[in-house]
């Protein structure tokens, strides 16, 4: 009798233990990231985070996404961010001397960050866009943002994270999903934790 129970745990053992693992790697978010290898972030003090480009069907996910982002830099003091509406203003000043459609998706060059960086007084930028912010029964967020030297338009830091409130431990156990607020702030920060 004794025999059988040792046995059935053993059993029970190498059918739970692997099952646990496939359940915990299925609620794991996914963040890819790329650090220029020859980036020196000593230099940069001051950065602005422009308007993010919205591909998702939520109009108002870019700005979202731009404000967790700016309230996570600010709360890690790593550097000073210039203030949201300073950049509006300079980046709408600088679209119009170009003759370019404000409220399109924005890719500056070379030289548009440059004047940029010179009228923001800013050693790097961050730009990005927002590809998923799904919500209804499961959400997800999906974005993606790189930072810029200003003088040279060199990409520093890139980086993609993916959030998701669909999970097999949530359905198992009958745990609520979470709401796109949570999912954004937790997607920035495993964003941001890849740079600072």
């Amino acid at each position: 009798m004794e025999y059988n129970n040792i046995k059935m745990a053993r059993i029970a053992t190498r059918i739970v233990i692997p099952f646990i693992a496939v359940l915990l790697l299925g609620c794991s978010a996914k963040v890819v990231r790329y650090v220029n290898p020859e980036a020196n972030f000593s230099y940069i003090k001051k950065v602005a985070v422009l308007p993010f480009n919205n591909f998702s069907s939520d109009r108002f996910a870019g700005e979202k996404v731009r404000t967790a982002i700016m309230v996570e830099l600010l709360s890690r003091g790593v550097f000073d961010v210039v203030e949201e509406g300073e950049v509006n203003k300079v980046v709408s000043m600088v679209l119009r001397a170009a003759g370019a459609l404000e409220g399109g998706v924005f890719e500056p060059d070379r030289e548009t960050i440059r004047i940029l960086g010179e009228r923001l007084g800013v050693q790097a930028i961050i730009i990005g866009s927002v590809e998923e912010y799904g919500g209804g029964r499961e959400g997800v967020v999906s974005i993606s943002a790189r930072m810029i030297d200003t003088s040279s338009g060199i990409v520093l830091w890139q980086a993609k994270a993916y959030e998701t409130s669909s999970s097999a431990w949530r359905k198992i156990l009958g745990i609520e999903e979470l709401d796109r607020t949570v999912l954004t702030t937790k997607a920035v920060r495993k964003l941001l934790d890849t740079l600072l």
